[in-house]
């Protein structure tokens, strides 16, 4: 096993699927944003379920305790699966499955959160804090699980590492249920030993050569059996590369259905908006980016504007021998003489005050 972090989130059918290989202390590409992120994509194209697979000697319990977070607040619950290691921060994860199962040569540590703290006192003393603060969530975390007395764990949490054997894990009540054997090569052994376990992992498997190895890496990325064959392996590539680009395909099309539904619903508004004076058409540009920044709010001021009218008092007034209304002190029939261009803009801009014109012209004439 890598201890280098590899976290990757897929789907496989109808479940979400989160591999957590390597010690957790750097996020590297997997950073907590693009983790949550790619969650919620699976929880948006309809994946209720998750399941976490879990192979790690642990690491940061801080970045544990929010890819719980994350795991917890996208799909509300998950269940977890254990390989030939879950130990330190990675039992965390484990404890806040609702249900986790682990191999029968699996190992499983537990020990209070650590930590080192470097500056002033102050940072020191608050650093200090959050370290305590972090034990007591990590302490009911695994309280909540025990099968045994509580006194009883309390004294192997205050005495360091507490290793246990898969099975021992499930009378503690941290394991739900223990299946068969993984697949344990020399260098996962080894990585074992190295992490302080006393129990020996017994090497069950002996890769013929480096294509193998990479088969198996490939094949535990994948949520696979680690003796799944290159065969298997490349198959399932294959099929996670179509539901991806099936999914990519789907998102990309409503993407621009959405895109252009919001384009006919401002157009919409905005032709409204016009046909009813509440806007003037050289202010439609501006009403339209603040629509497409915020539809629902700028709707409501939309909505909430009364027509601009011009008043007639302002435009039409009585001729001097107060024989008839005038516009820019021309009647109508004046205006159509001698202003015609005057009396077109007239229409178009105030139709009320046109109409006002013309009606005294055809009362003036007897016109009906």
């Amino acid at each position: 096993m890598s201890k280098k972090l590899l976290i990757k989130v897929y789907a496989e059918e109808t479940t979400g699927r989160v591999d957590i290989i390597g010690n957790i202390s750097e996020w590297s590409n997997n950073n907590a944003v693009e983790m949550r992120s790619k969650c919620e994509e699976l929880k948006a194209a309809g994946i209720a379920k998750c399941h976490v697979y879990l192979m790690t000697g642990g690491g940061d319990c801080f970045q544990a305790n929010e890819i719980v977070n994350i795991l917890i607040d996208v799909f509300g619950s998950y269940a977890g699966q254990g390989g030939a290691l879950v130990a330190s921060a990675g039992t965390y994860i484990a404890v806040k499955a609702s249900s986790f199962t682990m191999a029968k040569n699996g190992q499983f540590m537990i020990h209070k959160p650590m930590g080192g703290a470097h500056g002033n006192e102050t940072e020191v003393e608050n650093y200090l804090e959050l370290l305590k603060n972090m034990t007591v969530t990590y302490y009911d975390a695994y309280k909540t699980k025990l099968k045994k007395p509580e006194a009883d764990f309390k004294t192997k949490w205050d005495g360091g590492d507490f290793w246990m054997t898969a099975d021992k894990a499930k009378e503690w009540g941290f394991v739900s249920e223990v299946k068969g054997d993984t697949k344990i090569d020399q260098t996962t052994a080894s990585m074992i030993k190295e992490s302080g376990s006393p129990i020996e992992a017994k090497v069950n498997i002996t890769p013929k050569n480096s294509n193998d190895m990479d088969v198996k890496a490939t094949a535990i990325a994948l949520g696979m059996d680690a003796n799944s064959t290159e065969e298997q392996v490349n198959a399932r590539i294959q099929a996670n590369a179509q539901k991806a680009a099936g999914y990519d395909a789907l998102k990309a099309q409503q993407e621009q259905k959405d895109k252009q539904d919001k384009k006919a619903k401002i157009k919409a508004v905005l032709d409204e908006a016009e046909n009813d004076k509440r806007i003037k058409a050289d202010a439609r540009a501006n009403w339209q980016g603040l629509l497409e920044k915020d539809f629902d709010g700028t709707k409501a001021v939309l909505d909430g504007l009364s027509p601009v009218v011009k008043p007639l008092s302002a435009e039409i007034k009585p001729s001097a021998d107060g024989k008839g209304a005038t516009y820019q002190g021309k009647t109508f029939e004046q205006l159509q003489d001698e202003s015609p261009d005057v009396l077109a803009e007239l229409e178009d801009k105030n139709p009320e005050a046109y109409s006002a014109l013309f009606a005294d012209w055809k009362k003036r004439n007897n016109i009906k």
